[in-house]
């Protein structure tokens, strides 16, 4: 039964209701009160209810934050599904809804023909939690297009991040670690003025910070500034430092010598150009060394350069690791036949072959370039003091050695042949075989001469005196060993004025002072050796500079220094001759000025 075009309707008292259609049927209510519902069915009630429906044409999009397609490793590792058989795109942008214009939120939509299938799982992610340290949901679209709808305008991190900030670095891996999502779901609330877990964003550029698990870091925006994270790390004192050091070394860069040194090839590339073998292509490891390499290699400007030294813009050397801190070279063994590894008081290494484990040799040599790295930076300041240089830091550069690969080879034919014919019974040395390998290049040239072949030899006596012939090798089968360059070139590393300022004021906030090695120490480094005389140049300088003084002081006047100087020179000869009253001497000075002053 019902009552056309009423709602709510109350009936109280003893009441009759006659209801007629089709048969009649009559009834008595004795109650007080009986209530009536309209007859609405019954609705389940979905999580999707829970968030509010917009729709698209009530979206206005502001601006797009970022565009992409949905990775392959995505479709597997978050969406349990085959690689290479699905397509969908993901747009997230700033957009208002009507008609209340006055709020913005952050849209991520979904197309493709397997949209609907990622709009389902990330749907899901966020109606889990009500987090306040995750992006809260705001609304839904279920159209051909769907969409997440986020309360707020977002900024995603990478729009943000700052890569010339070390304390950037440290700050937003603690927050990541906290979080526990990746770099590019981090994103700043602008209207809470906080930093969040949010849907994913645009990739953040390459970051190398670690972080103390231990440590829970503010996430209000305010700690995006370099001085407010200083001062809230630094409380953690110790446990930082190797984090401080690791994010300084990590962000170098790579300059050319192009850009320190512009005119170095032009000037000294005629001195070498005769030269058959300082051609450009038959060295591919120095390419990186300049951004347009030129045909025919300086060596004898880039030959000197060292692996263990700080050089200045001009390449001069500043500072160099110390003697009996080390080797900046190690050696990795690939291979079983080689054994008791021993470097002798030469510089030699020497390896025991063992003939009777597999025929291949392999090993690598690989710089310790880090040792060097924390060395330098750990220490910057003390040096940059030293030699009293406060311009072009960013410019100071050392240089990275390529690893070397040395493997072994089988012998020409014709000498395997030479071989089975004169020695048909196989033959085993008496006594122990020794390879030795010269001492690793500390140079550009060392490291040519190296890749060049001229790297090692075989011999009986432990000690190294002798070596063994050709001939001997060949006899006893020795392998023939060929060594090649690792990750393309040899390359100068560099670090940003901001690298060194962040270094000092962190020596400045731990109690160290930065113009000692005092924090280097404590890290472990050995002190540098300076070389530089940078500074007794610019004394130098200052000191002409300040005796110029007194004719620099004429330079409005329009007499030039030359003039001044030769006037003054004519008044003491004149002098020096009228008191010795010669008067030939007179007149033959004052011709030789005249003379003088014409030229």
């Amino acid at each position: 039964m019902s009552f056309n075009n009423s709602s709510q309707i109350l009936i109280t008292g003893e009441n009759t209701i006659n209801h007629v259609q089709g048969n009649q049927v009559n009834g008595t209510i004795n109650a007080d009160t009986v209530n009536f519902n309209t007859g609405q069915e019954v609705v389940n009630r979905t999580v999707n209810d829970e968030f509010r429906y917009v729709r698209r044409g009530d979206m206005i999009t502001l601006k797009e934050i970022h565009s992409e397609e949905i990775a392959d490793w995505e479709w597997e590792r978050k969406y349990g599904k085959v690689t290479g058989k699905h397509k969908a795109w993901r747009t997230t942008c700033t957009v208002e809804i009507y008609p209340n214009r006055q709020t913005k939120f952050t849209a991520v939509m979904y197309e493709g023909e397997d949209a609907e299938c990622v709009w389902e799982k990330e749907f899901e992610k966020f109606t889990r939690t009500r987090n306040s340290l995750v992006a809260q949901l705001f609304g839904i679209n279920r159209s051909v297009i769907p969409m997440l709808i986020f309360h707020d305008e977002l900024i995603p991190l990478a729009h943000f991040f700052n890569e010339e900030s070390i304390w950037m670095h440290v700050y937003i891996e603690h927050l990541r670690i906290n979080m526990e999502c990746s770099l590019n779901h981090l994103w700043m609330n602008t209207t809470s003025s906080v930093l969040f877990s949010g849907p994913d964003g645009p990739p953040v550029p390459v970051f190398w910070s670690c972080a103390v698990k231990s440590i829970v870091v503010p996430t209000t925006i305010d700690m995006l500034k370099d001085d407010t994270c200083l001062r809230f790390f630094i409380n953690f004192g110790s446990s930082l430092d190797n984090i401080v050091l690791r994010c300084a070394y990590m962000g170098y860069r790579s300059p050319y010598l192009n850009n320190l040194v512009p005119a170095t090839a032009e000037d000294h590339q005629s001195k070498d150009s005769d030269h058959p073998n300082w051609r450009s292509s038959t060295h591919p490891y120095l390419y990186f060394l300049w951004w347009n390499t030129p045909d025919h290699l300086p060596m004898n400007v880039i030959g000197g350069l060292r692996f263990d030294t700080v050089y200045s813009p001009s390449m001069e050397a500043v500072a160099r690791w110390p003697r009996g801190a080390g080797s900046l070279w190690g050696w990795q063994l690939h291979t079983t036949r080689l054994a008791e590894e021993t470097v002798l008081d030469d510089g030699l290494t020497r390896f025991h072959l063992d003939l009777t484990r597999g025929e291949k040799v392999y090993l690598q040599a690989r710089s310790k370039c880090l040792k060097l790295w924390r060395g330098w930076l750990s220490q910057s300041s003390r040096i940059f003091d030293a030699i009293d240089n406060m311009e072009r830091k960013e410019n100071f550069f050392v240089v990275l050695p390529v690893r070397l690969k040395i493997r072994s080879i089988r012998r020409p034919a014709a000498s395997r042949t030479l071989r089975n014919d004169e020695h048909s019974v196989k033959e085993t040395p008496s006594t122990p075989i020794y390879l030795f390998l010269h001492p690793l290049p500390m140079s550009v040239s060392e490291y040519v001469s190296w890749v060049d072949g001229h790297f090692y030899f075989w011999s009986f006596d432990p000690t190294g005196q002798s070596r063994m012939s050709e001939e001997e090798c060949e006899r006893w089968g020795l392998p023939v060993l060929t060594v090649s360059t690792w990750l393309n070139s040899v390359e100068l590393y560099s670090w940003s004025i901001h690298v060194y300022t962040a270094l000092r004021d962190w020596q400045k906030a731990r109690g160290f002072d930065p113009a000692t090695s005092d924090w280097a120490r404590h890290m472990h480094c050995p002190e540098f050796e300076i070389l530089s005389n940078l500074s007794r140049v610019r004394e130098d300088q200052e000191e002409k500079k300040a005796s110029s003084s007194w004719w620099e002081a004429f330079a409005g006047s329009g007499i030039s220094a030359f003039g001044i100087r030769l006037y003054v020179l004519f008044i003491l000869m004149l002098f020096y001759v009228w008191t010795c009253q010669d008067s030939i001497l007179y007149f033959h000075v004052i011709g030789v000025i005249g003379r003088t002053s014409t030229a």
